[in-house]
Protein backbone atom coordinates (compact mmCIF):
# COMPACT_ATOMS: atom_id res chain seq x y z
CA UNK A 1 0.00 0.00 0.00
CA UNK A 2 1.45 3.32 -1.02
CA UNK A 3 1.71 6.02 1.52
CA UNK A 4 0.92 9.66 0.94
CA UNK A 5 4.02 11.80 1.30
CA UNK A 6 3.82 14.00 4.34
CA UNK A 7 3.90 17.71 3.73
CA UNK A 8 7.07 19.59 4.62
CA UNK A 9 7.02 21.01 8.11
CA UNK A 10 6.04 24.64 8.20
CA UNK A 11 8.66 27.13 9.31
CA UNK A 12 7.49 29.53 11.98
CA UNK A 13 7.95 33.11 10.89
CA UNK A 14 9.25 35.20 13.78
CA UNK A 15 7.31 38.33 14.62
CA UNK A 16 8.78 41.58 13.36
CA UNK A 17 11.29 43.25 15.59
CA UNK A 18 9.72 46.13 17.50
CA UNK A 19 11.82 49.15 18.46
CA UNK A 20 10.80 50.81 21.73
CA UNK A 21 12.10 54.37 21.48
CA UNK A 22 12.45 55.73 25.04
CA UNK A 23 13.55 59.33 25.51
CA UNK A 24 14.53 60.06 29.10
CA UNK A 25 15.57 62.93 31.33
CA UNK A 26 15.49 63.28 35.09
CA UNK A 27 13.87 59.93 35.90
CA UNK A 28 15.52 56.80 37.28
CA UNK A 29 13.02 54.85 39.39
CA UNK A 30 10.32 55.29 36.74
CA UNK A 31 12.69 54.13 34.01
CA UNK A 32 13.45 50.99 36.02
CA UNK A 33 9.71 50.36 36.37
CA UNK A 34 9.39 50.52 32.58
CA UNK A 35 12.34 48.17 32.10
CA UNK A 36 10.90 45.73 34.63
CA UNK A 37 7.65 45.64 32.65
CA UNK A 38 9.62 44.90 29.49
CA UNK A 39 11.35 41.93 31.10
CA UNK A 40 8.03 40.06 31.35
CA UNK A 41 6.74 40.72 27.83
CA UNK A 42 5.30 37.58 26.24
CA UNK A 43 6.84 38.58 22.90
CA UNK A 44 10.58 39.13 23.36
CA UNK A 45 11.33 40.28 19.78
CA UNK A 46 12.04 43.92 20.58
CA UNK A 47 14.90 46.31 21.20
CA UNK A 48 15.07 49.38 23.42
CA UNK A 49 16.51 52.52 21.84
CA UNK A 50 17.25 54.65 24.91
CA UNK A 51 17.85 58.30 24.05
CA UNK A 52 19.48 59.92 27.07
CA UNK A 53 19.31 63.65 27.83
CA UNK A 54 20.74 63.43 31.35
CA UNK A 55 24.21 64.42 32.47
CA UNK A 56 26.76 61.92 31.09
CA UNK A 57 27.03 58.82 33.29
CA UNK A 58 23.71 59.32 35.10
CA UNK A 59 22.03 56.24 33.64
CA UNK A 60 25.04 53.97 33.26
CA UNK A 61 24.31 51.96 36.46
CA UNK A 62 20.71 51.32 35.36
CA UNK A 63 21.67 50.35 31.83
CA UNK A 64 24.34 48.03 33.18
CA UNK A 65 21.80 46.20 35.39
CA UNK A 66 19.47 45.49 32.47
CA UNK A 67 21.83 45.14 29.52
CA UNK A 68 22.16 41.34 29.83
CA UNK A 69 18.35 40.93 29.81
CA UNK A 70 17.24 43.65 27.37
CA UNK A 71 18.67 44.64 24.00
CA UNK A 72 19.46 48.29 24.77
CA UNK A 73 20.96 50.78 22.33
CA UNK A 74 21.96 53.66 24.61
CA UNK A 75 22.57 56.97 22.80
CA UNK A 76 22.69 60.62 23.76
CA UNK A 77 20.83 63.64 22.41
CA UNK A 78 20.72 67.38 22.84
CA UNK A 79 17.65 68.75 24.67
CA UNK A 80 14.18 68.57 23.16
CA UNK A 81 11.77 65.62 23.08
CA UNK A 82 11.10 65.76 19.35
CA UNK A 83 14.81 66.11 18.62
CA UNK A 84 15.55 63.09 20.82
CA UNK A 85 12.89 61.05 19.05
CA UNK A 86 14.40 61.88 15.69
CA UNK A 87 17.82 60.81 16.95
CA UNK A 88 16.25 57.54 18.09
CA UNK A 89 14.27 57.02 14.87
CA UNK A 90 17.50 57.08 12.89
CA UNK A 91 18.78 54.14 14.99
CA UNK A 92 15.61 52.00 15.18
CA UNK A 93 15.97 48.63 13.45
CA UNK A 94 12.47 47.34 14.08
CA UNK A 95 9.75 47.07 11.48
CA UNK A 96 7.46 48.64 14.09
CA UNK A 97 8.27 51.54 16.40
CA UNK A 98 6.76 52.55 19.75
CA UNK A 99 7.34 55.69 21.83
CA UNK A 100 6.97 54.83 25.53
CA UNK A 101 7.59 57.66 27.99
CA UNK A 102 10.23 56.92 30.59
CA UNK A 103 7.51 57.03 33.28
CA UNK A 104 4.98 54.69 31.65
CA UNK A 105 4.91 50.89 31.88
CA UNK A 106 3.67 48.09 29.64
CA UNK A 107 1.19 45.28 30.35
CA UNK A 108 2.88 41.90 29.81
CA UNK A 109 1.12 41.19 26.52
CA UNK A 110 1.43 44.60 24.91
CA UNK A 111 4.28 43.97 22.45
CA UNK A 112 2.60 40.76 21.29
CA UNK A 113 -0.70 42.60 20.86
CA UNK A 114 0.94 45.32 18.75
CA UNK A 115 2.59 42.73 16.50
CA UNK A 116 -0.76 40.96 16.08
CA UNK A 117 -2.66 44.14 15.26
CA UNK A 118 -0.27 45.16 12.51
CA UNK A 119 -0.33 41.65 11.05
CA UNK A 120 -4.13 41.69 11.01
CA UNK A 121 -4.33 45.22 9.58
CA UNK A 122 -1.72 45.44 6.80
CA UNK A 123 -3.37 48.63 5.53
CA UNK A 124 -2.57 50.44 8.80
CA UNK A 125 0.64 52.43 8.99
CA UNK A 126 -0.04 53.44 12.59
CA UNK A 127 -2.14 52.15 15.48
CA UNK A 128 -3.03 54.13 18.60
CA UNK A 129 -4.45 53.14 21.97
CA UNK A 130 -5.21 54.45 25.45
CA UNK A 131 -3.23 55.18 28.60
CA UNK A 132 -4.66 54.01 31.94
CA UNK A 133 -3.31 54.45 35.45
CA UNK A 134 -2.74 51.55 37.85
CA UNK A 135 -6.42 51.60 38.90
CA UNK A 136 -7.73 51.41 35.34
CA UNK A 137 -8.73 55.08 35.01
CA UNK A 138 -7.84 56.91 31.80
CA UNK A 139 -4.84 59.20 32.19
CA UNK A 140 -3.23 61.93 30.07
CA UNK A 141 -6.49 62.88 28.42
CA UNK A 142 -9.77 61.59 27.04
CA UNK A 143 -10.00 58.88 24.40
CA UNK A 144 -12.38 57.60 21.76
CA UNK A 145 -15.00 55.21 23.13
CA UNK A 146 -14.65 52.51 20.44
CA UNK A 147 -12.36 51.14 17.75
CA UNK A 148 -12.36 53.33 14.64
CA UNK A 149 -10.21 54.87 11.92
CA UNK A 150 -8.39 58.04 12.94
CA UNK A 151 -9.04 61.18 10.88
CA UNK A 152 -8.72 64.95 11.17
CA UNK A 153 -11.94 65.13 13.15
CA UNK A 154 -11.12 62.66 15.94
CA UNK A 155 -7.31 62.74 16.02
CA UNK A 156 -7.42 64.95 19.14
CA UNK A 157 -8.85 62.09 21.23
CA UNK A 158 -7.11 59.20 19.47
CA UNK A 159 -4.29 58.77 21.98
CA UNK A 160 -0.92 60.20 22.92
CA UNK A 161 2.63 59.16 22.11
CA UNK A 162 2.71 56.42 24.77
CA UNK A 163 0.03 54.59 22.83
CA UNK A 164 1.38 55.35 19.36
CA UNK A 165 2.79 52.50 17.25
CA UNK A 166 3.95 53.06 13.67
CA UNK A 167 5.65 51.23 10.84
CA UNK A 168 9.28 52.33 10.57
CA UNK A 169 8.96 53.00 6.83
CA UNK A 170 6.02 55.35 7.42
CA UNK A 171 7.76 57.19 10.28
CA UNK A 172 10.76 57.89 8.10
CA UNK A 173 8.72 58.74 5.01
CA UNK A 174 6.82 61.41 6.94
CA UNK A 175 10.05 62.94 8.22
CA UNK A 176 9.89 62.09 11.90
CA UNK A 177 8.82 64.66 14.48
CA UNK A 178 8.66 68.43 14.09
CA UNK A 179 11.44 69.70 16.37
CA UNK A 180 9.70 73.06 16.84
CA UNK A 181 6.97 71.25 18.80
CA UNK A 182 7.01 69.38 22.10
CA UNK A 183 8.61 69.49 25.54
CA UNK A 184 12.04 71.12 25.41
CA UNK A 185 11.52 72.67 21.97
CA UNK A 186 13.30 76.00 21.32
CA UNK A 187 9.88 77.64 20.83
CA UNK A 188 6.82 78.36 23.01
CA UNK A 189 5.02 75.33 21.50
CA UNK A 190 5.55 72.68 24.18
CA UNK A 191 3.06 70.08 22.97
CA UNK A 192 1.31 68.77 19.88
CA UNK A 193 4.19 66.88 18.33
CA UNK A 194 2.45 63.50 18.30
CA UNK A 195 -0.80 64.94 16.89
CA UNK A 196 1.19 66.78 14.22
CA UNK A 197 2.95 63.49 13.41
CA UNK A 198 -0.39 61.68 13.01
CA UNK A 199 -1.84 64.49 10.89
CA UNK A 200 1.14 64.35 8.55
CA UNK A 201 0.68 60.58 8.22
CA UNK A 202 -2.99 61.18 7.37
CA UNK A 203 -1.96 63.91 4.93
CA UNK A 204 0.08 61.32 3.03
CA UNK A 205 -3.00 59.13 2.75
CA UNK A 206 -1.70 56.60 5.29
CA UNK A 207 -4.02 54.48 7.40
CA UNK A 208 -4.20 55.17 11.14
CA UNK A 209 -6.51 53.17 13.40
CA UNK A 210 -7.49 53.51 17.07
CA UNK A 211 -7.93 50.41 19.23
CA UNK A 212 -9.75 50.96 22.53
CA UNK A 213 -8.38 47.76 24.06
CA UNK A 214 -4.73 48.61 23.34
CA UNK A 215 -3.49 49.91 26.70
CA UNK A 216 -0.28 51.42 28.06
CA UNK A 217 -0.09 52.36 31.74
CA UNK A 218 0.78 55.85 32.97
CA UNK A 219 0.13 57.59 36.29
CA UNK A 220 -2.20 60.57 36.51
CA UNK A 221 -0.54 63.93 36.00
CA UNK A 222 0.06 65.69 39.33
CA UNK A 223 -1.22 69.10 40.35
CA UNK A 224 2.26 70.65 40.49
CA UNK A 225 2.73 73.05 37.60
CA UNK A 226 -0.81 72.42 36.38
CA UNK A 227 -1.52 75.95 35.13
CA UNK A 228 1.86 76.41 33.46
CA UNK A 229 1.37 73.07 31.71
CA UNK A 230 -2.05 74.20 30.46
CA UNK A 231 -0.57 77.40 29.01
CA UNK A 232 2.37 75.58 27.40
CA UNK A 233 0.27 72.79 25.92
CA UNK A 234 -2.36 75.21 24.63
CA UNK A 235 0.19 77.11 22.54
CA UNK A 236 1.28 73.83 20.95
CA UNK A 237 -2.36 72.93 20.27
CA UNK A 238 -2.98 76.27 18.58
CA UNK A 239 0.18 75.89 16.54
CA UNK A 240 -0.88 72.48 15.24
CA UNK A 241 -4.30 73.86 14.31
CA UNK A 242 -2.60 76.52 12.19
CA UNK A 243 0.00 74.22 10.63
CA UNK A 244 -2.69 71.81 9.48
CA UNK A 245 -5.08 74.46 8.18
CA UNK A 246 -7.89 74.11 10.66
CA UNK A 247 -9.79 77.29 9.84
CA UNK A 248 -11.12 80.12 11.93
CA UNK A 249 -14.51 78.40 12.24
CA UNK A 250 -12.88 75.38 13.91
CA UNK A 251 -10.75 77.67 16.10
CA UNK A 252 -13.90 79.46 17.22
CA UNK A 253 -15.60 76.14 17.94
CA UNK A 254 -12.74 75.04 20.21
CA UNK A 255 -12.64 78.42 21.97
CA UNK A 256 -16.37 78.18 22.61
CA UNK A 257 -15.87 74.76 24.19
CA UNK A 258 -13.12 76.10 26.48
CA UNK A 259 -15.37 79.03 27.48
CA UNK A 260 -18.34 76.78 28.20
CA UNK A 261 -16.24 74.36 30.25
CA UNK A 262 -14.72 77.24 32.19
CA UNK A 263 -18.16 78.71 32.86
CA UNK A 264 -19.46 75.40 34.20
CA UNK A 265 -16.39 75.13 36.44
CA UNK A 266 -17.04 78.60 37.86
CA UNK A 267 -20.63 77.63 38.65
CA UNK A 268 -19.21 74.69 40.62
CA UNK A 269 -16.74 77.12 42.27
CA UNK A 270 -13.90 75.10 40.75
CA UNK A 271 -11.61 78.06 40.13
CA UNK A 272 -8.61 75.87 39.27
CA UNK A 273 -10.37 74.24 36.32
CA UNK A 274 -11.83 77.59 35.23
CA UNK A 275 -8.32 79.08 35.14
CA UNK A 276 -7.04 76.09 33.16
CA UNK A 277 -9.76 76.58 30.53
CA UNK A 278 -9.00 80.30 30.31
CA UNK A 279 -5.31 79.56 29.84
CA UNK A 280 -6.16 76.99 27.16
CA UNK A 281 -8.23 79.57 25.28
CA UNK A 282 -5.56 82.27 25.51
CA UNK A 283 -2.72 79.89 24.66
CA UNK A 284 -4.59 78.37 21.71
CA UNK A 285 -5.08 81.81 20.15
CA UNK A 286 -1.43 82.68 20.82
CA UNK A 287 -0.18 79.50 19.15
CA UNK A 288 -2.57 79.85 16.22
CA UNK A 289 -1.55 83.44 15.52
CA UNK A 290 2.22 82.94 15.99
CA UNK A 291 4.49 83.62 13.03
CA UNK A 292 5.75 80.54 11.20
CA UNK A 293 9.18 79.48 12.49
CA UNK A 294 10.65 77.08 9.99
CA UNK A 295 8.74 74.03 11.15
CA UNK A 296 9.39 72.13 7.92
CA UNK A 297 13.14 72.31 8.41
CA UNK A 298 12.76 71.21 11.99
CA UNK A 299 10.82 68.09 11.04
CA UNK A 300 13.46 66.32 9.05
CA UNK A 301 16.86 67.48 10.20
CA UNK A 302 17.77 64.39 12.26
CA UNK A 303 16.57 61.74 9.81
CA UNK A 304 18.78 62.52 6.88
CA UNK A 305 15.95 63.47 4.50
Amino acid sequence: MSSTPSSAPSIAVPPPLVSLLVCTKGRSAQLERLFDSLLVQTCPAFEVVLVDQNEPGTLEPIVARYRDRLAIDHVRSAPGLSRARNVGLARCRGDLIAFPDDDCWYPAGLVAEVVRLFAEHPQADAVTGRTLDATGRESLGAFLAADQPVDRRNVWVAGNSNGLFVRRAAARAVGGFDETLGVGAPTPFRSGEETDFLLRLLGQGRGVTFRHGLVVHHDQVGEAGRHKRAADYARGFGRVLRLHRYGLFYLGFRLARFTASGGRALLRRDTGTALDKALWAIGTVSGYCAARRGAVAGKQGALGH
